[in-house]
């Protein structure tokens, strides 16, 4: 008696033929695209093809030597910043210099951020 009691319960409870369908859930907001700094690691600037095309524009030929193993470990982690105070890698990165590459790479984030629909 007291199974059929619980299936008649569950058959009340069950859906039928007639009930509305659920509504899909909402679709998650789209991210904001993160924002870039010359703090950010070498290899995570390589990820985006907006900072991709910096680097290779103002440091010609870099990403394809960190995509090397062996440079690319011996360099995970390191930013356009680490390199800028290594006395064997940073000597052309003056303070100026990096002023600039500062402007520039958030000049470039804006006008590809402005361009997409």
């Amino acid at each position: 008696m007291r199974i059929t009691i619980f299936a008649l319960g569950l058959l009340a409870l069950a859906p039928t033929a007639s009930a509305q369908p659920e509504a899909p859930a909402p679709a998650p907001a789209a991210r904001p695209h993160a924002t870039y700094t010359l703090e950010t690691p070498i290899h995570t600037l390589m990820e985006d093809p907006v900072t991709l095309a910096w680097l290779d524009r103002h440091f010609p030929g870099m990403s394809a030597r960190m995509r090397d193993p062996e440079v690319g470990t011996l360099f995970d982690g390191v930013s356009i910043q680490g390199l800028s105070i290594d006395p064997d890698h940073g000597r052309a990165l003056t303070p100026e210099v990096m002023a600039k590459l500062a402007v520039s790479l958030e000049k470039a984030q804006a006008d590809a951020a402005g361009a997409k629909p």
